[in-house]
């Protein structure tokens, strides 16, 4: 009997240990079967993250559009030789593909281009108007008789009044009365600048008109109430 008890004892502590054995492996398995679970769980967040931080990453076109916009925001504007150079550095081609996207993308329709002799220039109508760039522009390539005629047009069709001359030793102009009266004797020998004609008010400041848009009679009118009827009569 003895023997017996001692066998029997003996089988069952070796079933105890396979099914200890057993469960123990089965719990392991579960284990790592769920880390590789989380595991995967990671690596697709990561991949997720790593695929919206490249949709949200700029385009070379936004970020040559916000680079204009900024440069807008402060009055200047972009010449197309600067996005040659560094920091861009970009090739001719690589900016002439850019370039031709801003122009066909309705996201970048503030952008606009203004041509000039010397460089193309680019700015945002989001802060520069078309006619403050079109200055710009004759004043960085240093044209003092066309930007002084194309201020004198503009003033007279647009508002309509003369153009006082004085206007031209400020901002954006920042012209010297040399340099202005240097101009002026130019441009009134200039067949193409016919029209630009002076007048003056009865104290004395000088404007200039053009008879593309209002007569003599109406550009004095208008001068002399600017200077000196208006505040005669407030």
């Amino acid at each position: 009997m003895r023997e017996s008890t001692e066998d029997f004892t003996s089988v069952n502590e070796s079933a105890v240990d396979g099914t200890t054995v057993e469960a123990v492996d089965r719990s392991k398995r579960r284990w790592i079967a769920a880390m590789e679970g989380e595991a995967g769980a990671l690596q697709q967040d990561i991949e997720s993250v790593q695929q919206q931080l490249a949709e949200q990453q700029d385009s070379p076109a936004e970020v040559v559009a916000d680079f204009i916009r900024q440069s807008s925001m402060v009055g200047s504007l972009v010449t197309r030789s600067m996005l040659l150079a560094p920091p861009y550095s970009m090739s001719e081609q690589d900016l002439t593909q850019v370039l031709e996207e801003i122009e066909h993308t309705e996201a970048f329709a503030d952008i606009m281009l203004s041509a000039g002799a010397q460089d193309d220039y680019y700015y945002s109508t989001q802060s520069i108007s078309v006619n403050y760039a079109n200055m710009c522009v004759l004043v960085i390539e240093k044209d003092i008789c066309k930007t002084i005629v194309q201020a004198v047009r503009f003033e007279c069709e647009t508002y309509p009044r003369p153009y006082k001359v004085a206007m031209l030793m400020l901002a954006p102009y920042c012209f010297e009365l040399e340099q202005i009266e240097a101009a002026l004797k130019a441009i009134d020998t200039h067949p193409d600048y016919a029209d630009i004609r002076p007048v003056a008010s009865s104290d004395g400041q000088a404007y200039l008109f053009s008879e593309r848009f209002m007569s003599y009679g109406k550009a004095y009118g208008l001068c002399e109430w600017l200077e000196v009827e208006q505040f005669q009569n407030p």
